[in-house]
């Protein structure tokens, strides 16, 4: 029973006949009116308006494109700089990690080892013996004459 107490009502007008509606009056027709003839002078002053604003447009938009064009450039210019700075920063980290390798490689060929192991192997060099040091003792100090 409780569904039948609710408030929802039905829409009667829906069965209801249509109504008529008034036919739309077509539009009226223009009035043509005679307009006044220009005189030349009057026809000289518009085309001297015209060729004005005319005048007025070009001289704006040169205006606008000396301020546009060379912003366009400069942007072009830049992005131009942008690009060798990265192959410049590119060739840079390059020849960094060369310079890194051959240091290495230079540090492996002067290591001592190798020095020594060169100069006995294909020099044919040897240490020194004790006896084959001479240690000089000066008396008159830092003093050096030549041998007559």
């Amino acid at each position: 029973m409780a569904a039948y107490q609710n408030n929802a009502a039905y829409d009667f007008s829906m069965f209801e006949p249509a109504k008529k509606r008034p036919k739309a009056q077509a539009p009226a027709r223009p009035k043509i009116v005679a307009t006044n003839r220009k005189t030349p002078q009057q026809y000289a002053e518009e085309q001297k308006a015209i060729r004005l604003k005319v005048l007025e447009f070009a001289i704006v938009a040169v205006l606008c494109a000396t301020a546009i064009v060379p912003n366009i450039f400069s942007r072009v210019h830049v992005n131009e700089l942008n690009g060798q700075i990265a192959t410049m920063s590119k060739q840079l980290n390059e020849m960094k990690s060369e310079n890194t390798r051959l240091n290495m490689e230079l540090k492996s060929k002067i290591s001592v080892a190798n020095v020594q192991n060169y100069a006995e192997n294909v020099l044919g060099m040897v240490k020194r013996d004790r006896y084959q040091v001479y240690y000089f003792d000066l008396e008159n100090g830092n003093e050096i004459l030549p041998v007559q």
